[in-house]
C-alpha cells in the first residue's frame, strides 16, 4: 500500500522521516526520554534556511536522547554535538555569542 501524505495520516501517526531533495527530515512528534514535543519546546532552536524558520530539537535535548538510545551508528554523532556544545560554552564564555549559536532565534 503506498504511503499518501496527508492531514489524516499525520493525524494517526507521531513520527515520521522523510527523504527531501536536501536529504534526511525527521518530523517527530515525541521522543524517549524527553516526551512529546511540547516537553521540546523550550530548549529548541530555530534556524533560517533561506526564507524558511525551522523549529529543531535543542543540542542539550539531542544529546541526552542520543545517550539514551546507545546505537552505534549514534556514537560519532553524539562526539560531535558534545563538540559542539563545549564550542558554544567557550564562546559564550568569551562573549562571542550565545550559548545556543550564533543563528539560533528563541
Amino acid at each position: 500500500m503506498p504511503f499518501l501524505l496527508d492531514a489524516k495520516t499525520l493525524e494517526m501517526g507521531c513520527n515520521f522521516t522523510f527523504d527531501t531533495v536536501q536529504g534526511e527530515l525527521d518530523a517527530l512528534g515525541e521522543l524517549e526520554p524527553c516526551g512529546p514535543f511540547e516537553q521540546l519546546l523550550p530548549g529548541s532552536e530555530l534556524y533560517e534556511l533561506g526564507q524558511v524558520r525551522v523549529r529543531t530539537i535543542g543540542l542539550d535535548d539531542l544529546i541526552r536522547i542520543k545517550r539514551h538510545i546507545r546505537r552505534p551508528k549514534d556514537a560519532d554523532s553524539l562526539a560531535q554535538l558534545l563538540a559542539i556544545k563545549q564550542v558554544r560554552e567557550e564562546m559564550s564564555r568569551r562573549g562571542e555569542g550565545p550559548n545556543e549559536g550564533p543563528s539560533t532565534i528563541r
